[in-house]
């Protein structure tokens, strides 16, 4: 297990469109599994590259329409001990005591995150797409904005805030099965101090089957409180 976690719950207000990936189907699905590989690194301001690898399992369900509720239990390695993953963001350690305090030696850490509950509610529906909505802007393109609060716990000895994260971006629709995207996103920091993450995604999603599609995406940190660089896959099923 890590050595420091935070539990936190997350309820996000999806405002035209989905505050991860794009989905550019035709249907309204009730249940989602998904699964991704999320490959980083970068320094956070500390003077020393952190690698991360975070490989969530998620499981989904659309109780109503406009209404998803997630469950979220990942696997985390990190190959320095001066930062600590939360479910809102990373957080760097520093000098002093308590928990957040940076160790004598850096190692590797690995085990099981604690688990990341999700509520998200559309505002603003587009009819024209499935439960990932967003806006038609010309043709195939679409447009995306999300907001979201993060809620995360004070273990002993720490202080940690919640975090207010946004998203805007675009898709284009390339065939029936292809699209791909970009987005820009940012969110408050978690620490206090600390820079506010920002960063800009692209990728790209093939769906499969009518309910299994894959993504992928590279990440470019554009602060301090985001990496330098990352890589992510993913897979999900819906029906």
């Amino acid at each position: 297990m890590m050595s420091m976690r935070a539990r936190c719950a997350l309820f996000g207000i999806v405002l035209a469109g989905a505050a991860v990936t794009p989905a550019l189907a035709q249907d309204a699905p009730r249940v989602a599994i998904s699964t991704s590989v999320n490959y980083s690194v970068g320094d956070y301001g500390t003077g020393k590259d952190t690698t991360l690898l975070y490989v969530p399992f998620t499981l989904g369900v659309r109780p109503l329409d406009r209404l998803w509720l997630s469950v979220t239990i990942p696997y985390i390695y990190q190959s320095t001990q001066n930062v600590v993953l939360t479910g809102g963001g990373v957080a760097v350690r520093g000098k002093g005591s308590g928990k957040l305090a940076r160790p004598a030696g850096s190692t590797t850490e690995s085990g099981l995150g604690d688990v990341l509950a999700k509520a998200a509610f559309v505002l603003v529906e587009e009819k024209d797409f499935g439960v990932d909505l967003g806006k038609r802007l010309v043709g195939g393109l679409f447009g995306y904005l999300g907001l979201a609060y993060t809620f995360i716990g004070d273990p002993p000895a720490t202080d940690l805030r919640d975090s207010f994260a946004w998203s805007v971006g675009a898709a284009w629709a390339v065939t029936t099965p292809l699209s791909v995207f970009a987005f820009l996103e940012g969110a408050t920091a978690v620490t206090p101090g600390e820079a506010d993450p920002l960063e800009i995604r692209v990728g790209a999603e093939y769906r499969l089957t009518q309910a299994l599609k894959l993504t992928g995406t590279v990440t470019r940190g554009l602060s301090d409180g985001s990496a330098d660089w990352g890589l992510s896959a993913g897979l999900a099923l819906r029906f």
